[in-house]
């Protein structure tokens, strides 16, 4: 079967589209990584070692980015998604770990979406990071991480958040509780 001219054309942009396409999901993977391998650093104090991991991740960020101008949509595929918010966490949680608290980040992870999933997420690294002080006889971290994520909590209440969003609000409302536990425990 003769088939119209035009399904070659459509299947020669549809090769590329999909050739740029993994190449997005390759590099959203390294940068999740990257950002995963960041929080760890971050937990083990090495703040040097975290902010190359970020650095990494920033750059193929950048590649993505240089990609997209070619197929703009692909800027919503979801394991680009998926890396923005990881990254987006590992940068809050520096944040919190540097200053004591939460706020702005790097333009490009202040999508609301990207942003409320992170700010959600590193609700539960603020926690881990409080259970190894703890654990340490540091225990004046409870209550100031206690504080950090109830503000959490409160704004993200705030937000009536759905789909997603509700699950990451209930994620961090976990967290939440978990740091309850050991404010009780200590008490």
């Amino acid at each position: 079967m003769k088939y119209p001219s035009v399904f070659k054309q459509i299947q020669t942009k549809y090769a590329a589209r999909e050739l740029l396409r993994r190449e997005i999901i390759g590099k959203a993977n390294d940068a999740i990584g990257r950002s995963k391998r960041a929080i760890f650093a971050l937990h083990r104090e090495d703040a040097k070692g975290a902010q190359e991991l970020l650095d990494g991740a920033q750059s193929l960020f950048v590649e993505c980015e240089r990609l997209f101008k070619r197929v703009p949509d692909l800027s919503e595929e979801g394991s680009y998604r998926a890396a923005l918010e990881e990254y987006a966490e590992a940068c809050l949680f520096s944040g919190y770990l540097k200053n004591g608290s939460l706020g702005a980040i790097e333009d490009r992870v202040m999508d609301p979406l990207v942003y409320l999933a992170g700010l959600a997420d590193a609700t539960g690294e603020i926690v881990r990071y409080t259970v190894r002080q703890v654990t340490l006889g540091k225990t004046k971290e409870v209550a100031h991480a206690r504080e950090t994520v109830e503000m959490v909590i409160e704004y993200m209440l705030s937000l009536d958040g759905t789909g997603y969003l509700r699950t990451k609000f209930d994620q961090a409302k976990g967290n939440l509780k978990r740091l309850e536990d050991i404010s009780y425990d200590l008490s």
